[in-house]
């Protein structure tokens, strides 16, 4: 015969109703004619002897441990780590992309304006997108030099909008001249104009995050080649929109900051939520420096770049 069959039966019981039946330790009390302390001890008591055991079942494709281990690391809101082994960019641009497109539908509401940049992964999730919410979408740059039509922000503010059904910010034109005046003039289009005022309303602003050494960025493959040598003798190793970024996490000055048609480093601190997306070994440098420097609120990456992170 068992030891404490009552008291075994009471557990069993009083965990039931606790834990499936949703009920409070007052009820449960009334209903075995016990004091709710004694509901209290009866419940841990099912947990101790394992006639209450729990099965966590992880999601298969994420690893939750991981995610929240950088999360509390760099004081994130939220990260979303892909379970696997050690990859390359490459091949994460599609499953980022996917992943991606699963977050923005879950983090974005009815009213609100969701800003987007350009880029490889970026395109990989307007595509796997089917709903969006009612959201209005800002263009926060001009388009890079070199990107395919699938990659270009105008495409996807297209693509997005469609899903959306709200109004779309486009920006038709480059995101740099060679011409200081001539991009203050284009700022002033109207349609330009009209997309950097929508900046200060952005609600939820997604991005790639771009690697400059190794080079795993569209900005660093699309500027003009004196830029390029410029920026990386200044020691930026990493890009989030039209900001250049050092190992630090600081800012470096560049010719975008006066020739460029983007949003800038001063705006992006004062928009709620930015998620950024970037995959891959060769981007864990880049990644890191984003984090030092607080770039991202929310962080979408693979296992081997956080494992990385938490070295």
């Amino acid at each position: 015969m068992p030891r404490r069959p009552l008291q075994r039966v009471q557990a069993a019981l009083a965990a039931r109703r606790y834990f499936l039946g949703q009920q409070t330790k007052s009820q449960i009390a009334d209903e075995l004619g016990v004091s709710r302390f004694k509901v209290a001890r009866l419940i841990d008591a099912a947990i101790e002897q394992k006639i209450v055991q729990f099965v966590i079942t992880e999601p298969d494709d994420l690893n939750a441990e991981l995610g929240q281990a950088v999360r509390n690391k760099y004081g994130l809101k939220a990260v979303l780590v892909l379970d696997g082994p050690d990859m390359s960019t490459s091949d994460l641009t599609t499953p980022l992309g996917n992943l991606a497109a699963s977050l923005l539908d879950e983090r974005l509401e009815d009213g609100q304006t969701l800003g987007v940049a350009w880029g490889r992964t970026l395109a990989a999730m307007a595509r796997a997108l089917v709903h969006l919410p009612k959201v209005d979408v800002v263009q926060v740059a001009g388009t890079p030099g070199g990107l395919e039509i699938s990659q270009n922000p105008v495409e996807l503010v297209r693509r997005l909008t469609s899903l959306s059904g709200g109004k779309a910010y486009p920006i038709y034109g480059p995101m740099w001249t060679e011409d200081p005046t001539l991009a203050q003039r284009l700022r002033q289009e109207p349609a330009v104009a009209a997309a950097i005022e929508k900046y200060a309303s952005i609600d939820v602003l997604v991005v790639g995050i771009g690697s400059w050494n190794p080079a795993e960025s569209c900005l660093c493959s699309g500027f003009p080649d004196d830029w390029r040598r410029e920026a990386l003798a200044a020691g930026v190793v990493a890009d989030v929109c039209g900001s250049l970024i050092g190992s630090d996490g600081q800012e470096i000055p560049s010719r975008l900051d006066e020739q460029g048609i983007t949003i800038t480093g001063e705006q992006l601190e004062h928009v709620p939520e930015i998620i950024g997306i970037g995959g891959g070994l060769q981007k864990a440098e880049a990644i890191a420096a984003v984090l030092r420097g607080n770039w991202v609120d929310v962080l979408v990456t693979d296992a081997g770049v956080a494992r990385r992170l938490l070295v």
